[in-house]
């Protein structure tokens, strides 16, 4: 059970899963269960308001000029509609093809609330309980198509056995990831090479990473077993069958015109999707002496590339406008009950891997909550719970719902990296430093947009082109002198995405594993530490040259 909150009355009883075969036809009655009598009326929605959105157009033109890449952001009320603008590049070689707001963006794990919510509305519907094992579930779907049970994919391993459904979704299984480096030469260099669940799982690391439920760890495979489930569940006859838009009531599914899963094959066969460059974070070579200020960076456009993305893990390729859409409808009870919502939001701290977080089932703050020095926003407003994720050439870090302001918001970026050769080395190879630059604004002038300006500002001017890491103070599990540290650090003083994270790293990792926590100053850091690679050297006069590979 989640929680102690008994079903509505209108959901049945809790059935074995046998039992659900071709029952998830049904699930569109079933999750009506899920909604309050005020949302009854919602299969006709109502026209969106005229919206302003010349200065949100007029930002994000700029910054897509500024950074040398493509992006979007879109927004949801149910009063407005779905709003959103684009700007940018999508085909670079074609002259003029520019991004639009109806263009759709592979942006990985942005997928696990939809698969989370999916699992949930079973839950809701009585047909399993995720405090289950996942095995009882997973079994029959396994030995149809795999020919193994759980139990034989961990070589007889009975901890296999513990691992429930809650813990999957909620980053607590003790499983490992996938290898994201194999993950991504695959991209890269076997286009074709569509990467299924029974792959990913079959090459797994099948030792633990904690006993089940004793630790956090982020791992993307566990929503591989979660696919399964709801396959089996929907009585398809392969995985490639199970319809993931199923999670979306009929009478919703209209106002999702830009929500798409793609299966097997290449992104191009949606030509809605967009061309996605990306670098290749393990492929990424510096050419030539750093110190004469020019390194050489090659870029692929991954269009021609497989979109199956991990499948229930990370396929999803959406308009911002839709995802925003449906992190409003799940927080108005449209998707899942008031019951499986509360435990969505029920967050606990990741505690080892690389992403140290507060966690949910599927869902993490994609926007820092306010207070802290490095925060633009000291009035929360901005603060925002969903899921963030990206591909190997897109990216989509803020995704869910403004918990103050009730509002859906999502902004995507069309390249793994800042694009523009004149920008300082630190900000050129920082995967994260040209998003948030870019969203600070963005988000400022929705909120504007939303509240009819009685929203306070954020302070996107106090770092200029730079908002620090912030995911590991938000997870209250780092050291107090490595917070009081990053808290004291004024603007233009290492004060980059990049140095952050790297500190963060060594402050939550290596340093908190050995019992200290000395994080007075990055030199300090690295002379503990000198094993670790240092950032590559920043300077007002570095440059790259791109080379692009199509």
């Amino acid at each position: 059970m989640v929680g102690s909150t008994p079903h509505h009355r209108c959901c049945p009883n809790r059935q074995p899963l046998g039992l659900i075969t071709g029952m998830l036809a049904l699930l569109p009655l079933l999750t009506l269960c899920a909604r309050s009598a005020a949302d009854s009326g919602l299969n006709a929605m109502a026209p969106p308001s005229t919206v302003d959105l010349t200065t949100l157009q007029k930002i994000i033109d700029e910054k897509a000029l500024l950074w040398n890449t493509s992006f979007s952001v879109g927004f949801y009320t149910d009063e407005l509609g779905l709003q959103g603008v684009a700007g940018g590049p999508n085909d670079r070689a074609k002259k003029g093809d520019r991004v639009t707001p109806h263009h759709r963006f592979p942006v990985g794990s942005v997928t696990k609330p939809f698969t989370a919510a999916a699992i949930l509305q079973l839950h809701d519907a009585g047909y399993l309980d995720i405090d289950d094992p996942i095995a009882g579930y997973v079994d029959p779907i396994l030995r149809r198509l795999n020919g193994t049970t759980m139990l034989e994919l961990w070589n007889g391993d009975t901890t296999s056995l513990k691992v429930t459904l809650r813990m999957l979704m909620q980053m607590r299984g003790g499983l490992h990831d996938y290898n994201d480096t194999w993950y991504e030469q695959v991209t890269w260099f076997e286009g074709g090479h569509d990467v299924t669940p029974f792959e990913l799982l079959h090459r797994l690391n099948k030792t633990w990473t904690c006993p089940p439920g004793t630790c956090g760890v982020y791992a993307s495979t566990g929503f591989e077993l979660l696919g399964l489930v709801l396959a089996e569940a929907a009585g398809v006859s392969s995985w490639e069958d199970y319809d993931q838009l199923s999670v979306i009531p009929p009478d919703l599914r209209g106002g999702y015109p830009d929500l798409t899963f793609p299966g097997r094959g290449p992104c191009s066969l949606d030509p809605l999707i967009i061309h996605q460059y990306g670098t290749g974070s393990t492929l990424r070579k510096f050419k030539g002496d750093v110190g004469n200020g020019t390194f050489n960076i090659t870029i692929r456009d991954l269009y021609n590339s497989s979109c199956l993305n991990g499948w229930t893990c990370g396929n999803i390729a959406a308009a911002p406008s839709n995802v925003a859409r449906f992190h409003y409808d799940l927080h108005h009870l449209r998707i899942v009950s008031n019951e499986s919502l509360a435990a969505m939001m029920a967050f606990l701290p990741t505690t080892k891997g690389w992403n140290p977080q507060l966690y949910g089932l599927a869902t993490m703050q994609t926007f820092p909550p306010a207070g802290k020095a490095w925060s633009p926003d000291p009035t929360n407003s901005s603060y925002t719970v969903g899921h963030a994720g990206a591909d190997y050439g897109s990216i989509g870090m803020l995704a869910g719902f403004n918990m103050m302001h009730d509002f859906g918001i999502a902004l995507f970026a069309g390249s793994s990296n800042n694009m523009n050769c004149s920008m300082p080395a630190n900000m050129t190879v920082d995967s994260e430093a040209y998003f948030y630059d870019t969203l600070c604004p963005l988000y400022d002038e929705i909120l504007q947009i939303v509240t009819d300006g009685a929203a306070a500002r954020l302070n996107c001017s106090a770092c200029p082109r730079t908002v620090p890491w912030s995911s590991c103070m938000s997870a209250g599990n780092v050291e107090p002198s490595c917070k009081a540290y990053f808290e004291s650090i004024p603007c233009g003083q290492n004060k980059t995405i990049a140095d952050n994270r790297y500190l963060c790293d060594l402050c939550v990792g290596k340093y908190r594993a050995n019992g200290t926590a000395v994080c007075h100053s990055k030199a300090g850091l690295l002379s503990m530490c000198p094993t670790s690679v240092p950032l590559p050297k920043a300077s007002p006069q570095m440059a790259c040259n791109w080379s692009l590979i199509v």
